[in-house]
């Protein structure tokens, strides 16, 4: 049995993570901490969970295993550290902190502890995105030249919201949708990106962080590709697809990027062969793959269980993460 705290309450621990920790009866949560007592009260009472306000509190009267930290972004490395001074284990959600320096700080203390810690990219864990990496390993559809990836949703003006503010958010769309698109077409083609260029800005509304922003990518072994990420499209017209193209098909994700196993997979493999100078295209059909609603985040949560119970220090999903900050940096630079 795996005894957690949650350190964070409200938002994505709620709607996501403290369901899926529960559902697995491999583990307990025995207490939770949030700084808004009423929402912590209302949470722990569903969950029949102790409720602290103070972190240190909670781990000089609780005893846990792991820690899940479903915070704002500014407090993810203080709060990782405090954990870490009472040997925890600690599973965070994305993007690890605000800035590199922190991200690396975090990684290599943990790494000198020798207790684990992982970052909440659940994406790669859909089963869509499994298959596309599969097909890609395999040489599918041949060379890959041309990646394409759109995530969005609708994030108006919302008076008191962390992510508006780049002091506590670190960045806006890119900072919160665009990590998860990095983080996911780097595991699917099993290929670091390695030049990035970045375009930005407020086009909607009046928070001080942008609401819309394409990067444009160059991986190591020379696939091109761009992200775009919007908090200024309405939910229901959003697509949220990714598109990669090779010399022989392609695999085209609909509907996959997001907080649910959905979507369908189209792949297509087509070897062309000589030159058609009258390019009259035949439109083949697809293979056709569907989403298996499972649960992400119970994914991920149980990947991280069983790294813990084997025993063995495995950073490449937090070290992963620092990467992608990385690159968030040079992306918020390259403007």
């Amino acid at each position: 049995m795996i005894k957690w705290c949650i350190i964070g309450a409200g938002g994505i621990a709620d709607r996501r993570t403290i369901p899926a920790i529960l559902s697995d009866s491999n583990n307990e949560i025995v207490a939770l901490m949030e700084k808004n007592i009423e929402i912590g009260k209302k949470v722990a009472q569903k969950y029949g969970i102790k409720c602290y306000d103070d972190e240190e509190e909670m781990f000089k009267n609780v005893d846990c295993d792991c820690v899940y930290i479903g915070t704002p972004v500014f407090c993810h490395y203080e709060q990782t550290l405090l954990a870490l001074k009472y040997n925890k284990n600690v599973f965070v959600e994305k993007p690890i902190t605000l800035n590199v320096e922190e991200g690396k700080a975090l990684v290599s203390a943990f790494k000198k502890a020798g207790k684990q810690l992982s970052v909440g990219y659940m994406m790669k864990y859909h089963n869509l995105h499994e298959k596309a990496k599969k097909l890609i390993k395999k040489g599918e559809i041949g060379k890959v030249n041309d990646v394409r990836l759109q995530f969005s949703c609708w994030y108006p003006d919302i008076e008191g919201a962390w992510r508006q503010k780049k002091s506590l958010g670190g960045g806006g769309a890119f900072m919160d949708l665009g990590v998860h698109c990095v983080e996911l077409i780097e595991y699917v083609l099993g290929d670091e990106i390695v030049d990035v260029k970045g375009f930005f800005n407020t086009q909607t509304f009046s928070y001080e962080v942008e609401d819309s922003a394409v990067m444009v990518f160059k991986t190591k072994r020379g696939v091109l590709g761009h992200i775009d990420v919007n908090f200024n499209i309405p939910d229901n017209a959003s697509v949220s697809k990714m598109e990669i193209y090779g010399t022989e098909g392609y695999i085209i994700c609909n509907g996959t990027l997001g907080q649910e196993e959905t979507g369908k997979m189209f792949y297509l493999q087509c070897k062309q062969g000589d030159y058609e100078a009258a390019q009259n295209r035949v439109s083949d059909k697809p293979k056709i793959y569907n989403g298996k609603k499972g649960n992400l985040y119970l994914k991920q949560i149980q990947a991280f269980c069983n790294l813990i119970n084997s025993g063995k220090m495995d950073y490449t999903y937090a070290d992963k993460a620092v990467h992608v900050q990385e690159l968030v940096e040079k992306f918020y630079q390259e403007k």
